[in-house]
């Protein structure tokens, strides 16, 4: 996890998180913050171990760090993508609006269809092993449920994380979290400061004549 608590990028945990997020961000085993003993930056020897691959060579910030929009959108009931929740939060895309009526005309167009992945309207949460792999639905299972305080979480097998599946309210997926939580969360759609976004290079494959 890049527990760094300036929302710096390629920062990893000194200490491996053991109690998840609904335990409580600054117990021992979850703490953040910006000093050598707590985080350590991309080049160092705990830094690679916060990416994909273990090495510098890897993506950053899969868990932890800032909350990142995901190109991952729910589709209403009759197979239209949503822009957002409604229409003062919304992605800025034209479609209609999954929880309250109505449609965003005056946006622009979704990318082509190979740039996001599409989930169905209100989908079962337990239901993962349907999930696309490659946005974190499908590789962070088992998911369960853990009570905190009087809350309920949804958590996932990262070092028990938060993991909120997109709804009809929020409509649109969020990845890597921030400084003490989640692997990934849903969201309404709109611009926040506290969200970020991440440029992601996808292979294609070509024919050389």
């Amino acid at each position: 996890m890049n527990n760094n608590s300036s929302f710096k990028t390629g920062y990893g945990a000194v200490k491996e998180p053991t109690c998840g997020w609904f335990a409580g961000a600054m117990q021992e085993c979850n703490k953040y913050g910006t000093t050598n003993d707590i985080t350590k930056s991309w080049n160092t020897e705990v830094g690679y171990k916060a990416s994909t691959t273990g090495n510098i060579s890897g993506i950053y910030d899969m868990s932890g760090g800032a909350w990142d929009y995901v190109m991952g959108v729910m589709m209403n009931q009759y197979g239209e993508l949503c822009s957002g929740e409604g229409p003062t939060f919304h992605s800025g895309f034209n479609g209609p609006f999954c929880n309250k009526s109505g449609h965003l005309t005056t946006g622009v167009d979704f990318p082509a269809s190979k740039y996001y992945d599409v989930y169905n309207y209100n989908s079962n949460f337990e239901d993962y092993h349907k999930r696309i792999l490659g946005d974190a639905t499908g590789e962070l299972g088992p998911f369960s449920f853990r009570k905190y305080n009087s809350s309920e979480r949804r958590v996932s097998s990262w070092y028990e994380d938060e993991a909120w599946y997109i709804t009809h309210v929020d409509p649109w997926f969020t990845r890597g979290s921030d400084r003490a939580a989640g692997t990934f969360s849903q969201y309404i759609g709109h611009v926040m400061k506290y969200e970020g976004f991440r440029l992601v290079l996808t292979p294609q494959e070509t024919s050389i004549e």
